[in-house]
């Protein structure tokens, strides 16, 4: 290894007793060291965090959250399998991911092991909201659950939220905004902040935007997918008056089918009408994701070896390189 290699720098510089000790607990746990390593600095890294994003010095940036959210006008062209995706493989590469299900249909929710219909606990997305607003409001950390998978907690959500809508809006009349209070204060938690919006473009969508630096935009090859793109995009360039700092992170291809002579006549046009924010990746239609969906999990979690992950995987290595 050479003797520039970062961890070859940090191997030398610690003391022989804890070396010798690290030895030991590798040797035990059958763990490599440099894996030990890595989780001794994770830990550091988390109880740090808070103090170094708060002296406000340079280099700040690296221990805040990037937060994006998978926006669509229209349902159905696989936001939610996506989001779902993302969030899985993010975690398995050891970033630390916050799901947030902005959509009171809870089908995010449904795969990380909170069905709308069995989970009827009180932490949920309406009730954080409605703890943002309260006169004595607990910490939002108590409003987040683990999930089955890596890395990955979650705000979950279902019907109740439809009824905090109404209260989330009237907030905004006195200038507060629930999303952006959310991600404040979670940020230094997570690597990642991910919004699963409703299939819409309205108020309550505003306000996502308003408060996220990345938006992901599915697109199917169709009319009216292309439509929905155009909405969200037509929203977002009025929502950066608010928030400068809104850019799109990608309009990606979602279920496609190359085979078809639609999807031969659509993609080309598409990638002309959307450069440079079309990403070259194209999630093939697969029935690894209905299939997914019907177990309540994300596709890259029950058909890892699949062309879908596989395409997620490079997927996500663009979207890593566009936004850092």
């Amino acid at each position: 290894m050479s003797r520039n290699n970062p961890r070859t720098r940090f191997s030398t510089s610690v003391s022989k007793v804890l070396y010798e000790k690290l030895d030991r607990i590798a040797e035990v746990t059958g763990t490599q060291k440099t894996a030990l390593v890595d989780e001794a600095l994770e830990l550091l890294v988390q109880k740090y965090r808070g103090r170094v994003l708060a002296s406000g010095g340079e280099g700040v940036s690296i221990f805040m959250a990037k937060t994006i959210a998978f926006c669509s006008h229209k349902g159905g062209v696989g936001k939610t399998t996506s989001a779902a995706a993302f969030a899985d493989l993010l975690g398995r590469r050891d970033y630390k991911v916050l799901l947030i299900d902005a959509d009171p249909q809870g089908n995010l929710s449904k795969r990380f092991g909170y069905h709308p219909k069995e989970y009827r606990g009180a932490i949920q997305l309406s009730t954080a909201v409605l703890n943002i607003l309260s006169d004595d409001p607990k910490p939002l950390c108590d409003f987040v659950l683990a999930t089955q998978n890596k890395n990955v907690d979650i705000i979950p959500n279902d019907d109740r939220y439809t009824a905090t809508t109404k209260t989330l809006l009237e907030a905004v009349m006195l200038g507060i905004n629930a999303y952006k209070v959310l991600i404040q204060e979670l940020d230094g938690l997570y690597d990642y902040i991910i919004f699963d919006c409703r299939p819409a473009v309205d108020n309550e969508i505003a306000q996502i935007m308003r408060a996220v630096q990345y938006l992901m935009i599915p697109v199917n090859a169709a009319d009216d997918s292309v439509d929905g793109v155009d909405t969200v995009l037509g929203y977002a360039s009025k929502i950066r008056h608010a928030n400068p700092d809104l850019c799109v992170a990608g309009i990606f291809f979602e279920a496609v089918n190359m085979r078809t002579a639609v999807a031969h006549d659509y993609v080309p046009q598409i990638r002309a009408k959307y450069a440079p924010l079309i990403l070259e990746t194209i999630v093939p239609h697969s029935e690894d994701a209905h299939k997914a969906e019907s177990r309540h999990l994300p596709v890259t979690e029950a058909y890892p070896s699949g062309k879908a992950t596989r395409a997620y995987s490079k997927l996500v290595e663009e979207v890593l390189t566009r936004i850092g």
